[in-house]
């Protein structure tokens, strides 16, 4: 092990190595706190991972990603995202493209059926580029293979109380600020 006084000497192909692994855990950020920022509804963290120049489908920017997400997710309640696969392939130093694998465990809040929860095997195609040395999403496309109803209504049992017991309705996500913020502007979270 060199001592202080030494310096590790990379060649340029080990060096690129390394750049390209730390490259693809950076990415792989993304997805994982694109997926707790929407379960938590911090809307404004999800969109600062996309470039400032994102096209939300209906204006330019942050902000209009900020909006979005307002909408969208006032109309589920509780979500969880699990992030699986992610398969990532370079176009050059600061753009890449990529395939996530997600699970989504959904409450929707339309429908005749209070507590109704959906099970979704989700794939998102996204684009990367590198944007003032770190990486953002250019786009993020969200695909189905398929939601389903479950027979379980998991959001509404007893609580759990835990550690006192190990089934029942935990803290997750409403003792969150941002869940709290995000519902105090759209009129609360009922369940």
């Amino acid at each position: 092990m060199p001592d202080d006084d030494q310096k590790i000497r990379l060649s340029a192909a080990e060096y690129a190595r390394l750049r390209r692994a730390a490259d693809r855990d950076e990415i792989r950020q993304l997805a994982y706190r694109y997926a707790w920022g929407l379960d938590s509804r911090d809307v404004e963290t999800v969109a600062s991972l996309y470039v400032p120049h994102v096209d939300s489908g209906q204006g330019v920017g942050n902000e209009a990603m900020v909006a979005r997400f307002h909408r969208t997710m006032s109309d589920v309640g509780v979500t969880i995202l699990f992030v699986g696969n992610h398969l990532i392939d370079f176009d050059g130093d600061d753009d890449a493209h990529g395939l996530v694998y997600c699970r989504g465990y959904i409450e929707p809040r339309d429908g005749p059926h209070p507590g109704r929860y959906i099970e979704q095997a989700i794939l998102y195609r996204d684009r990367y580029r590198r944007h003032d040395g770190a990486w953002k999403f250019v786009s993020r496309s969200h695909e189905l293979w398929y939601g389903i109803e479950t027979a379980e209504r998991p959001l509404h049992q007893r609580p759990a109380d835990w550690p006192a017991h190990h089934d029942g309705l935990g803290t997750v996500p409403y003792a969150d600020e941002t869940w709290q913020r995000f519902w105090g502007v759209h009129g609360g979270y009922g369940r």
